[in-house]
Order: structure tokens, then C-alpha cells, then sequence
């Protein structure tokens, strides 16, 4: 209870509709709105409600706060009882059995095994952000095309297009990428060439690290390429490795996240923009971290 006498679970904004599984990517989310809906349309519904009509005795009404802040994960045998007590249809408790098993894995290989998974249920919210940001980041150029159109809106043909971009991709490559982003309405024609339609592309937490692998190792290679060929004047290359505490890493973290957001105000601003330049940064261990 917070100290103006209110329960945690007052607090929690109630969705305006019922609450469809498909379009999370998140169990944890989902079981939260579907909480404070239920608990919306009926004044008696509680945790201890809950905890009966999935087949739990009272004594685990508990239970549900606890997964929905991550301190407990759900087993199969859970996730059954979960799902009748949500009153989920088969194609619904198929997604949610699946979405369990994603948020929880933790490998790469098997979160990605079942983000496929996940992406076969049409109109889902993973196939929608699964066929954006894996085609998206599948190939570094479509980023590279994708940005010189906010050079460059009075230039359509590929050969041209593909010249202007480092390192060199081929026309073919060049018209693949105008293709793409078309299709994901990154970009729209114009009468002279094409125009930037959405400024940004975020890559959900839950698919960050799958979307991004292959664009962040292509640019890593890219970026010893180019330390080799370009001046230093057109180029900033820095490295620093320190020890820190669990404190320390994650104000670094914030620290980061706060520039990011710090330069896409300066580049939103710029209205005078005639180079693409790509910035990658990386944070991970060089010892192995305490548990």
C-alpha cells in the first residue's frame, strides 16, 4: 500500500477494451491488463478469485502479482491453469504458451526458435514487428538507402543511388532496398525521387537482440573497414575498458540510453544534412560477472 493508502493494483491504468493475447509480445503485460480489466468490469474480482479459477488454492493468490513482476516464472503446468482462468480459445492459449516460453528462454538459439513460433499466427503483434525488423535489419544497406533519402529526395535512379553509398552496394542492391522500405512504408515516392516517411524505426525490447544481431555484426566489420580507408577528420573511433560496480554499470546504461535520446534530438534539428554515418556502441564484460 502506498502511503496515500492506496493498493499497488489500484494504481494499474485499465485497459479500454478486453485485452487480446495476440497483440503482446510480453506475458507478463498481458497478464497485467488483463488483471485490471477483469477487476474493471467486476468490483468483487481479486487475485484470490483468480488464483481459484485457475485450480489454485487460496493460499497462492499471490502468485499472480508475483509473475507479472518477473519473481516467479510459469510452468507448463501453470501456464494450463493460467489459461483456463483467463479463458483463453485454443488458437489464444497456443500464442500464450509459446509467448511464456519466449520471454523466459535464455539463449539466443531458443528465444528465436519460438519468436518463429510466434510469427506464424497471422495478425499477431510478433508477426508485424517479426517481418518489419528482421527484414529491416537483414542487410545493412537497407538502413544506408533508407537514410540518403534524407539527403537526397530528387534521386530515383539505382545506379546513382548506389554510388553514393559506403561501402559500395550494386544497383541491384540498391533497388532491392527501395523495394523494402516501400513495402514497410519507410519511404513513399515523391515526384522526382522517393522521401522519408517515418523518421524512426524502434526495435522492441523483446526482439532486440534477434532483429539486430546480423546489422550489428555487419556494421562492426564495416566499421574495421572503413578505420582503414577514410581520414581521421571523417572518422571518430574510441575504446575504453574499466571496472565498475552493479551501481556503475547500470548508471552507465542510463548514460547511454540518455545520449541516444540527446542525439536524435540534434539530428531531428538538422535540417542541413548531406552525409549518412552510422554509430555503433557496445557495452559487455571482459571478466565474468558475480551472480
Amino acid at each position: 500500500m502506498d502511503p496515500k493508502g492506496r493498493n499497488e493494483e489500484d494504481t494499474v491504468s485499465v485497459p479500454a477494451a478486453a485485452p487480446q493475447i495476440l497483440q503482446y509480445l510480453d506475458y507478463r503485460d498481458f497478464l497485467r491488463d488483463h488483471y485490471a480489466y477483469r477487476k474493471a468490469v467486476d468490483g468483487d474480482f481479486s487475485q484470490r478469485t483468480f488464483a481459484r479459477e485457475a485450480g489454485l488454492p487460496v493460499s497462492c493468490s499471490s502468485l499472480l502479482p508475483a509473475v507479472i513482476k518477473g519473481r516467479r516464472q510459469l510452468s507448463q503446468n501453470l501456464r494450463i491453469k493460467f489459461g483456463k482462468a483467463m479463458r483463453l480459445g485454443e488458437r489464444e492459449y497456443r500464442y500464450f504458451d509459446l509467448l511464456v516460453q519466449f520471454n523466459q528462454a535464455k539463449g539466443m538459439t531458443e528465444k528465436n526458435h519460438f519468436f518463429a513460433q510466434l510469427t506464424k499466427f497471422r495478425s499477431s503483434r510478433a508477426q508485424i514487428v517479426g517481418e518489419t525488423q528482421y527484414r529491416f535489419f537483414s542487410k545493412w544497406y537497407y538502413s544506408a538507402v533508407w537514410n540518403y533519402f534524407g539527403i537526397d529526395q530528387k534521386q530515383r535512379h539505382p545506379g546513382v543511388i548506389a554510388a553514393n553509398i559506403l561501402p559500395p552496394i550494386t544497383p541491384t542492391q540498391a533497388e532491392e532496398a527501395i523495394k523494402l522500405l516501400l513495402e514497410l512504408g519507410l519511404i513513399k515516392k515523391t515526384a522526382s525521387g522517393y522521401a522519408v516517411a517515418e523518421r524512426h524505426i524502434y526495435t522492441e525490447k523483446n526482439v532486440q537482440a534477434m532483429a539486430a544481431r546480423q546489422h550489428i555484426q555487419e556494421l562492426g566489420g564495416m566499421a574495421m573497414q572503413v578505420f582503414e580507408t577514410l581520414p581521421a577528420d571523417q572518422r571518430q573511433y574510441n575504446a575504453l575498458m574499466f571496472s565498475v560496480s552493479k551501481d556503475g554499470f547500470q548508471a552507465i546504461k542510463d548514460r547511454i540510453r540518455s545520449f541516444q535520446e540527446e542525439l536524435r534530438e540534434i539530428i531531428d534539428r538538422d535540417n542541413h544534412v548531406d552525409r549518412v554515418y552510422s554509430l555503433t556502441l557496445q557495452l559487455f564484460p571482459n571478466s565474468k560477472v558475480p551472480e
